[in-house]
């Protein structure tokens, strides 16, 4: 009687449960690596509308005093924006600052995920200074501070 030796049902069960947990472990560290990767994304699409936001609020010349702001992004995104004078740098100073030639604006951007019952928000905070001369004094400011320097009389 020849017996052909191979795997017995026990061995190949077991053999199977092995294989089973380590595909399992596999596909659950692939899951949570793409589930990181979905929410870097994310995170550096709210940044960049956040940079993008601001910097249409700094370079817009029409942004002179406080105001606020607010709209949609995109399917993931809406955003809202801020603009307030800024009076903490002469906070606690005995400093009159009405007759300075320029004034400080904060900005304030937030980013918010419209799918996220958390409230998660991403925010970007900068200063914008505004002069208080309109672009053509500011142009002519210092041909005109020669003038008086040098005896051209007072414009």
């Amino acid at each position: 009687m020849s017996r052909n030796r191979g795997f017995t049902l026990l061995e190949v069960v077991v053999a199977l449960a092995i294989m089973g947990i380590g595909v399992a472990t596999a596909l659950s560290i692939f899951s949570g690596s793409l589930k990181n990767l979905r929410r870097i994304d994310l995170a550096h699409r709210a940044m960049s509308h956040a940079e993008n936001v601001m910097n249409e609020i700094l370079t817009d010349e029409s942004i002179r005093e406080p105001r606020e702001f607010s709209g949609d992004l995109d399917e993931d995104f809406n955003y809202t924006a801020s603009v307030s004078f800024w009076e903490e740098a002469t906070e606690g100073l005995a400093l009159d600052i009405t007759e300075s030639p320029a004034y400080v604006l904060g900005v304030k951007v937030e980013i918010h995920f419209k799918n996220d019952r958390n409230g998660k928000l991403y925010r970007a905070v900068c200063l914008k200074t505004i002069s208080r001369q309109s672009p053509q004094e500011y142009m002519n400011a210092p041909n005109d501070a020669i003038r008086r320097l040098f005896g051209g009389g007072n414009p």
